[in-house]
Parts: structure tokens; sequence; C-alpha cells
């Protein structure tokens, strides 16, 4: 991964404001809009990139990661966004990195495991090594120099005492999980998932049908139920945009050692 232009690397985010924060490193910008969505291609640290703004739920992120795949020919994918908390030992600020994805709402029982995609024997979709080792010391780096990303009175604010970067499992739904209830059945049916989120194993089904290599990475914005208590929106412009820049050019970094 050491040659300029050898990659063609598709970046999804699910905030728009993530979008917009990686947008500002871009040179030699191009945008075109398709299905509603923009789309915006140029270089990222001299690396060939298509950026985009997903949108929310299962279905607009496989109808954003196929354009990328068939217009503009990517083959690679990262997908960055936020995400709720199934774990008890993650809080606001840590990083979780896909290691396999699963679709928490697919149950077409009992023609086949719930979980499972009917007419495959596919359950979960396992991100690509390379990728998520990248990710996974990008991320630490990053975190490595939170206090001079963000202020004290920030990391005071949002509660981001001593973050965190781990990989795992990560369910995907079209629902947005907010009760204790949900949670615990989410738990009771895959234990060991990290973080529940709304796009990543619709873009993980896509890229594994297509052979394409990608990651998943999420920042913890809540709980996942009733307890959350920080203001959602200003966590999504005052943090999100500054951990999505950050991660993304040190993983571009490592992109150009390797």
């Amino acid at each position: 991964m050491t040659e300029e232009g050898k990659f063609k690397i598709g970046i999804m985010g699910a905030m728009n404001e993530e979008v917009k924060s990686i947008r500002e490193n871009f040179t030699d910008i191009t945008t075109e809009t398709f299905g509603k969505r923009e789309y915006t291609t140029g270089k990222l640290q001299g690396i060939d990139t298509v950026l985009v703004f997903s949108r929310w739920g299962k279905v607009a992120a496989a109808s954003t990661v196929t354009t990328l795949l068939h217009h503009y020919k990517v083959n690679c994918l990262i997908f960055i966004g936020v995400a709720g908390a199934l774990s008890q030992d993650l809080n606001v600020g840590d990083i979780v990195i896909s290691d396999q994805l699963f679709q928490h709402d697919m149950d077409a029982r009992p023609l086949c495991e719930k979980h499972q995609i009917p007419l495959t024997n596919d359950r979960l979709f396992k991100s690509n090594e390379t990728l998520v080792q990248n990710a996974t010391k990008s991320a630490a780096l990053f975190i490595a120099s939170i206090n001079q990303t963000l202020s004290a009175i920030t990391r005071e604010k949002f509660s981001i005492i001593a973050p965190k970067v781990v990989t795992g499992k990560i369910a995907t739904g079209d629902t947005f999980i907010h009760q204790s209830s949900q949670k615990l059945a989410l738990k009771n049916d895959m234990p060991d998932t990290l973080a529940v989120e709304m796009e990543g194993a619709a873009v993980a089904q896509i890229c594994h049908d297509y052979d394409i290599p990608f990651v998943v990475l999420r920042t913890i914005s809540d709980k996942a139920d009733h307890s959350a208590a920080i203001d959602f929106q200003a966590f999504i412009s005052e943090v999100i945009p500054k951990y999505a820049s950050g991660i993304v050019n040190e993983m571009y970094k490592q992109m150009k050692l390797n």
C-alpha cells in the first residue's frame, strides 16, 4: 500500500459533519451527484479517494457503496461514524473498530437462522485484517494526542476522560436503539457485540459480495439506552469532525508507510 494512486479508496461517513472535516484535506477536488448524494473525488495525501455522506440506514448505505463500487471503481472502503455502546466497558469517546458485523434485525426464521442472510450461509461479515490493523493503530495514535485535539473544556463537557480503542463485533439495524430493553435483547442474541449502529453491516454485505476490502470505525456517542445525558448534536458538531479527520489522516499516513 505504498504507491500513491495504487488504490482508489472510498470513504463513507454516516454524519455530514464527518465528511466535511475529511473533505477539508482533499486536493484536486471534483464533485458529482448521484442518487441525491454528493460524491467528492480528489486526492487525500496523494491517494485517489472518493468521499460521500451515506445518509442513515441500511438501504441508504447499500445504495451509496454500490455507486462507489460500480461508478467510481473504488477497491477499498472505509466507513466512519458513531454508534451506541452495548458493552458496559465502553464510554462516550471510545472508538470501536469492526472485526465482524451482522444485521441484528435480519430474521427469516424458520427458513434460516436468525441473522443469516437468506439464500446464503452468511451471518457475520468479516472486515479486512490489514485495514483493521491500520485503523486500530491509527485510532490509538489519534487518542494518544487527544489532549492536543480537544480542549479540556470539551473533554469535560462530554465526559471524554480516558478514551480507548477496541476491536470487535458491531451490530447493524434499521432501528435507533435507545431503550434498555432493546439493548438487553441485542446482548442476549450476540453477547460479545460491542456496539450498535444503522449502516455498517449493509456496507459489509455489499463489499463481501464484490470481494472489496473494508473496515468500519465507530465512535461511541451514547450508551444506547435512556441514560444518555450528553447533547448529541453538540457532540456531533464539536467532537466527531475532529475524530473523523484525525483518524482518517492517520490511516492514510500508515498506508503510505507500509
